[in-house]
């Protein structure tokens, strides 16, 4: 089964919805466009901006995959969808413009990964080829994270 990271660009009435019931309203057809799909990335980007396979640091960018509070306490497949309110998408924002291709790729080591067991990074792995799949994800997400800041809105993030 696989494990993919979503977010999806939330208006204050659309978190008042989840709050009052189910994260159905993230996958309607009507939202699609405020959907944004990392695929099996979303670990690797989270490893290469923090260092932790699973804790956080107090800098803004390592908050992107897993930081936010869980929105309501429905299990959207990895737990629950969690909130990061627009003010903190901001200073997200801000903070992943000091990323660019050159220090993701110092900060990305498949070797590290593999022996921390990220997912999905496996053994026998093409670094370069994951290298890439990472980072045209991370590149999309940064744009888009971008986006949603400029539009003062709210990141509902999870994985299913």
């Amino acid at each position: 089964m696989s494990m993919i990271g979503y977010y999806f660009r939330a208006d204050d009435d659309t978190v008042q919805k989840l709050r009052e019931g189910s994260g159905e309203i993230l996958f309607d057809e009507s939202n699609e466009d405020r959907l944004m799909c990392v695929d099996k990335a979303w670990h690797a980007i989270h490893y290469t901006l923090t260092g932790e396979v699973w804790g956080m640091t107090k800098e803004p960018a390592s908050w992107l995959v897993l930081g936010g509070e869980p929105v309501n306490d429905e299990d959207m497949g990895y737990g629950p969808a969690r909130l990061i309110e627009k003010d903190i998408v901001k200073l997200i924002a801000d903070a992943l413009s000091a990323w660019d291709e050159a220090a993701f790729r110092e900060s990305f080591c498949i070797e590290d990964m593999i022996a921390d067991q990220v997912y999905p990074v496996m053994d026998n792995e093409s670094e370069e080829e994951f290298f890439q799949y990472v980072w045209a994800n991370f590149a999309e997400l940064k744009k888009w994270i971008q986006e949603v800041a400029e539009a003062e809105e709210n990141v509902i993030v999870f994985i299913a």
